[in-house]
């Protein structure tokens, strides 16, 4: 049995330089039987792991869930099964019983796009597609304020990959909630819309001769960027990357998005910087599928970015949006 090192447990500070520390130690690799036995003893109080030893669990999250354990993982970092003592117990069953849902259409219609050449999602009216079905359905009825947008469908399909119907439900409850996606999907897309400005913000600060060429060829994030936030890089990503992603996405919030996107442009910087417009937004469009993951991932996690750049930045939009408030 592994005993966690006194010395990885010790807390940290939350942010910043520490944070970037952390992300050097996750690069090197453990010894993959270490690596699982180590998850093995974690998963025994996983919340009491992760309160003692912050540094530790976030340098074996980005290191990646073991895949047998990742949905049960996912799982306790969104909190998914604590929304039970909030909402009744069988939610899930109720909106099922739901006679009418307004989106259905447009999710039927949808639900051959999704996944189509997955085994589980690849067979029209097999039970993947149903699976689909139902939960989009479901959580359309619960939050009729949001109700259904195409991006929902590829998260749902990568949850539903990893647990039954009704974990894949509150998953989805505490993604629009717990981590405010719902601004991804509601009409005028008020949170995509942040996101972006907020990267082409980053952009500048990080790769100012890339920045400056897509500024002069017309380019911007809206053009090339909308899936990676809206999917959360499930969308024309290798699964070995969207897996990846998804296990430090939970475990650490949006800014692994921004991370990522900047890695694909940095990794890809050379040839942006002799292209016009059109091959640009080819280029991009590929990108996600011609890298490999651990080179994604690696490059992603050593780019500096700190909470409160990405704060500042969201306050500048904001006074843009507010002006004179």
């Amino acid at each position: 049995m592994v005993v966690l090192d006194a010395e990885l447990c010790l807390l940290a500070p939350p942010d910043d330089e520490e944070e970037e520390r952390r992300a050097q130690r996750a690069s090197k690799l453990l010894d993959p039987v270490e690596h699982l036995e180590q998850w093995r003893v974690i998963c025994i109080d996983f919340h009491r792991f992760r309160a003692k030893c912050p540094d530790k669990c976030k340098e074996l999250i980005r290191q990646g869930i073991p895949e047998f354990l990742r949905g049960s993982v996912w799982q306790k970092l969104a909190l998914s099964r604590e929304l039970l003592h909030k909402h009744p117990k069988d939610i899930y069953e109720q909106m099922r019983r739901v006679q009418t849902a307004p989106c259905e259409g447009d999710i039927v219609r949808d639900i051959n796009r999704t996944f189509p050449k997955h085994v589980l999602y690849r067979d029209k009216q097999g039970l993947g597609q149903q699976q689909l079905l139902n939960v989009l359905r479901a959580y359309s009825i619960f939050n009729a304020e949001v109700g259904y947008c195409q991006g929902m469908g590829f998260i749902c399909g990568v949850l539903l990959m990893y647990m039954g119907e009704d974990d894949a439900f509150l998953m989805l409850i505490s993604l629009l909630e717990n981590y405010r996606m719902a601004g991804l999907f509601m009409p005028n897309l008020p949170l995509l819309n942040k996101y972006f400005f907020q990267l082409q913000r980053l952009l500048e600060i990080n790769l100012p001769l890339l920045h400056e060429h897509l500024t002069e060829q017309g380019v911007e994030p809206t053009m090339y960027a909308s899936q990676w936030f809206m999917t959360v890089c499930i969308y024309n990503f290798p699964f070995s990357t969207v897996v990846r992603v998804w296990d430090i996405f939970l475990a650490e919030g949006v800014k692994i998005i921004f991370r990522i996107a900047l890695a694909l442009l940095k990794l890809n910087q050379e040839a942006l910087l002799h292209q016009s417009f059109e091959q640009i937004l080819q280029t991009l469009k590929q990108a996600p599928s011609a890298v490999e993951s651990e080179v994604l991932i690696k490059t992603a996690l050593n780019i500096k970015l700190k909470n409160k750049t990405l704060k500042d930045i969201e306050s500048e939009w904001l006074s843009q949006m507010s002006p004179g408030l």
